[in-house]
């Protein structure tokens, strides 16, 4: 009985996860907010789970009536960006190199996929997008 309420309780808790910045508000009003690498993906996400949420609890669509996307990140928009192009350029790179390459290459490409990775973590995400919505 209790493994039943324990995946249940699971079920019940991961359904939400595909809205989980979705903030209900009160007569109908409901926002969104994300935080993002860039400000596309941001607002895709955005979208996603404001329909989501309003297809799982009212089994309709949403309907924005504000929206915005800011850079919110801690160094100038335009280093972040040509960083945030260097890490992934590293990664690719790096991961090339271990597939297509000898041993050398591959140890290289380990430091250098690596290195990527850390480097565009350490970015964190620089965009936010909130939208406000209905659900229609």
């Amino acid at each position: 009985m209790n493994k039943l309420v324990l995946v249940l309780l699971a079920f019940a808790f991961s359904a939400c996860a595909h809205h989980r910045d979705v903030r209900p508000g009160t007569s109908g009003v409901h926002k969104v907010v994300v935080t993002s690498e860039d400000e596309e993906a941001g607002q895709r996400s955005a979208i996603s789970q404001a329909n989501h949420f309003c297809e799982k609890r009212f089994d309709k669509v949403a309907a924005f009536e504000k929206e915005g996307t800011k850079y919110t990140g801690t160094m100038d928009e335009g280093n972040y960006k040509m960083a945030k192009t260097a890490s992934k350029v590293l990664q690719n790179g790096g991961n090339s190199a271990w597939v297509f390459g000898g041993k050398k290459e591959r140890n290289a490409g380990k430091v250098a996929s690596g290195t990527g990775s850390v480097l565009g973590s350490s970015l964190g995400n620089g965009y936010t997008t909130e939208m406000v919505f209905k659900c229609i």
